[in-house]
Parts: structure tokens; C-alpha cells; sequence
């Protein structure tokens, strides 16, 4: 592994904690100035917006009501905390939210519109991480194009578990087999990363045409390797050729500017559920997770579970086993559950109803977020409730598609951006509760109104 750039501290305490119930760690104290504006716990409580303000472990007032859409806005506080920071001019950091899900988060157009967003506000990071080549022949993500020669090809069932911080990786260990990525926006610090394994070969870094390095992987055991390059700030092309001598397998790289900013990753995978991850290695996952050291992970599941007829109390189990996972590997990191967008079933010709069981899902989630300490955000509330999507894609420029599952670019936007609207309301509100000057103002919350 390569040493980290001083712009990278390591992760929290890495204590194991047990799901559903998650021991986050104690909130620093507050400075003077927040603890002369904390309420008193005597007083009746303060109420700005129809939110109660109660006074928290660490003497912080936090509000619990919700806001918008976004239920237990007070569980975000490590988030909130970093983005203070961030927008103060005190980090020396990026704030890194991941985002996991199905192919909702894999098409990048919902979270290409929340990175966009959360870079406008509190400053430009870096693209984060991408895949290298294609994990899957329809691979898309905003502002990157990608191929492979044939010699590459994904992996995601390996017998090791090890697939990198996506769950997908590409492998090759043919001589000259290529894949590349290519940025639009720009860089200045390229980390790739690749599994270091017993029968591990060696691969050529090209960037912009030029070869960089060449990275060895073979080692004792199987471990996540890391590899830095510095270059110039402006877009590039990341090219690995492999050499021959052993299997290459390549998890992909990150991409980050020189100033610290937002970085949004989107780690999406057509057809995942929750299962998915459940999957992977535990102990290669928690590697890429503590050394990403992300302020929040979001899990974006649940379309796909609707589709089958798996009991509440068998789901609840799986999802409370992966956020146990993601809370032994990043502890301080805060989590949030993001509900799936409606879902509708044809009951009779070009009659569309919502589906019970995207309803279910949506109450199995909020229930498992409030017992785990994680937010919870009503994406089919925000579209506007049930029936939301069947109307969508009766518009006559419609956001939503016409198999009622997936919806437009519009679509993916609007929900993203009411996202974000009530993730910076509830900021606000937490700088407001903790003495904080306020600062620049959120977007108005986009009105999901068919």
C-alpha cells in the first residue's frame, strides 16, 4: 500500500459495534459560543419551522423533528460536523458521502445532481471514485467514458470475496489487456486501487498516453492495494495495461483536486440488493470503507426486493447485518437510508398501481434506520406518494419510464435535489441549534407536485 497524502487522516476507532443499535462515537464538546447559544434544558423547548430542539449528550441541541422528507435529521451530526468544518475553512479534508444501491445509483443521474449540488455549496473535492474500464457493458457515470479490450473482464463472484469498493472489479492477466477511464472534470492526485493476492501480476499505468508506473500485486495473502500518482490539475485519461506475469485485478482509482471539497461516489450496481454486498469479503470490504473514511454512507436499496416476496422480519435481518458491517469499518462515519422510489405494477391494461411491497420496504427501512441510529429519507414521499411514478410517466415530457421503475433524467434531478435541499435544511438547522453563524443559504426544497 502506498502511504496516504497528508490531505487523508485515517479513519475513527476501529471498535466493533453489533446492529441494529450502533454506538456512534461522543460529539466533541461544543465551543463557548455554540454552549451560550445551547437552550437550556429547563426552558420550554425552542421551535423554528415546527421542530423541537432537545439538549443531546454532548450539551449540542439538536432537533429530531423531521425536515422535508429526511426523518432523525439529528443522527447526520458526524456529517454536519465535517461539513462545518469544511465550509468554515477549517478542514484540511474532503467530506466523502458513498453512496450504495441498484441501478437508481448505478445511471449516476440522482447522484451526479446531489454531487453537483453539494460541490456548488461547499466546494469541488474531486470526481472521487470511478470504475476503470467497464464492470458492466452499460457502465455510466457523469462526466466519464470508459472501455476495455476483451482480455478484461468484470468480476464479481471471485472465491476470495475481494471486488473493491463498487463490489465489481476487472481482471485480465493476458499480456497487453487494456482498460481505461476517462475524466472531463479535472485532478491532481490519481490513486488507483487493486487486489494484492498470491497469484497477483504486474500492470502499466498510462496516463494522458505516457506511462507512469508499472505496480506489482503479488503478495503473501489477498489485501487491498493502493497506488498514488501526482499530476497536474486538468482532466486525464488513466490507461493500466496488464504485463502478463500473474492475474491483474483492478478495483478502480479515485480521482481528487488539490483543495478539499465535496466528493460524491456513486457505487451503484444494476440489479443489487442488499444481499449483494452481504456477499463480498467483510474483511476486503471494511478495508476499501476505512480507507475511503467517507462522513457518510448512504444505502440506496430496495426496488429490487420489492420485486420478490421475501417476509419484513427476513429483510430487516439482512439489512441490519449490512449496516452492522459498514458500522464496524467506519464507526464515525454517519449512515442514512434512502427509501426507493415509487414502483408501479400494470393490474389491468395501461392501469398502473403503486406496489405493496415497495410500501413495505419503505416501512421495514424507516423502522431498521431509527433502532440502528441512521436517518432515514422517504424518496416516494418526495415524489409525492404512492401513485407518483404512474403519473410521471403520463406527462407529456415525462420523469419517470415507461416500465413505472426507473425514472427520466428530469426525474432522478428532482428527487436529488429535494434531497439535497432537506440534507442543507437540516444543516442549517444544526449550525442554528449549535451556535453557528449561518451561512449560505440552501436551495429552495423542489415540490414534487405531479
Amino acid at each position: 500500500m502506498s502511504a496516504r497524502a497528508p490531505k487523508r487522516p485515517a479513519s475513527g476507532a476501529d471498535d466493533s459495534v453489533s446492529a441494529p443499535r450502533i454506538d456512534r462515537p461522543a460529539a466533541a464538546p461544543p465551543t463557548a459560543a455554540a454552549q451560550s447559544e445551547v437552550p437550556d434544558a429547563d426552558q420550554p423547548d425552542a421551535v423554528v419551522d415546527g421542530a423541537s430542539a432537545v439538549v443531546t449528550d454532548a450539551g449540542n441541541a439538536m432537533r429530531t423533528a423531521p425536515i422535508g422528507s429526511l426523518q432523525s435529521p439529528h443522527l447526520l451530526r458526524h456529517f454536519y460536523e465535517t461539513l462545518a468544518h469544511l465550509e468554515d475553512g477549517h478542514a484540511h479534508d474532503d467530506v466523502r458521502i458513498l453512496q450504495y444501491g441498484d441501478s437508481h445509483t448505478a445511471s449516476d443521474l440522482g447522484t451526479g445532481a446531489l454531487r453537483r449540488t453539494m460541490q456548488q455549496r461547499f466546494g469541488d473535492g474531486g470526481r472521487g471514485f470511478v470504475s476503470i474500464g467497464k464492470p458492466w457493458k452499460r457502465y455510466s457515470q457523469d462526466g466519464i467514458r470508459a472501455g476495455m479490450s476483451k482480455e478484461f473482464t468484470p468480476e464479481k463472484k471471485s472465491a476470495d470475496g475481494c471486488h473493491g469498493l463498487l463490489g465489481i472489479a476487472v481482471e485480465a492477466s493476458k499480456r497487453g489487456a487494456q482498460a481505461w477511464t476517462e475524466a472531463t472534470g479535472p485532478a491532481s492526485r490519481i490513486e488507483l486501487a487493486y487486489l494484492e493476492h498470491p497469484r497477483g501480476g504486474s500492470f502499466d499505468v498510462f496516463v494522458d498516453g505516457a506511462k507512469s508506473t508499472r505496480i506489482a500485486t503479488r503478495a503473501a495473502k489477498a489485501q487491498s492495494g493502493f497506488n498514488v500518482l501526482e499530476v497536474a490539475e486538468t482532466a486525464h485519461k488513466v490507461e493500466v495495461r496488464a504485463v502478463g506475469d500473474g492475474d491483474v485485478r483492478v478495483f478502480g482509482m479515485t480521482l481528487d483536486r488539490s483543495t478539499a471539497g465535496i466528493m460524491v461516489d456513486s457505487l451503484g450496481i444494476n440489479g443489487a440488493q442488499i444481499y449483494t454486498a452481504l456477499g463480498w469479503n467483510e474483511g476486503c470490504f471494511a478495508e476499501q470503507l476505512k480507507h475511503r473514511a467517507p462522513s457518510l454512507v448512504v444505502l440506496a436499496y430496495g426496488t429490487n426486493e420489492s420485486m420478490e416476496t421475501t417476509p419484513a422480519s427476513a429483510y430487516e435481518r439482512k439489512l441490519v447485518d449490512l449496516l452492522g458491517r459498514v458500522a464496524r469499518a467506519v464507526p464515525n462515519a454517519s449512515c442514512l437510508l434512502l427509501g426507493p422510489p415509487d414502483r408501479a405494477a400494470e393490474s389491468k391494461k395501461d392501469e398502473w398501481t403503486t406496489a405493496p411491497k415497495i410500501q413495505e420496504i419503505v416501512a421495514s427501512q424507516r423502522r431498521v434506520a431509527e433502532a440502528a441510529g441512521c436517518a432515514f429519507y422517504d424518496q416516494l414521499e418526495a415524489m409525492g406518494g404512492a401513485g407518483s411514478i404512474a403519473l410521471w410517466a403520463k406527462e407529456p415530457h415525462p420523469r419517470a419510464g415507461r416500465d413505472r421503475v426507473h425514472l427520466a433524467r428530469e426525474g432522478y434531478a428532482q428527487l436529488a435535489n429535494a434531497f439535497a435541499a432537506d440534507l442543507l435544511r437540516a444543516y442549517g438547522v444544526w449550525r442554528s441549534d449549535n451556535g453557528l453563524a449561518p451561512t449560505s443559504a440552501p436551495p429552495p426544497r423542489t415540490l414534487a407536485i405531479p
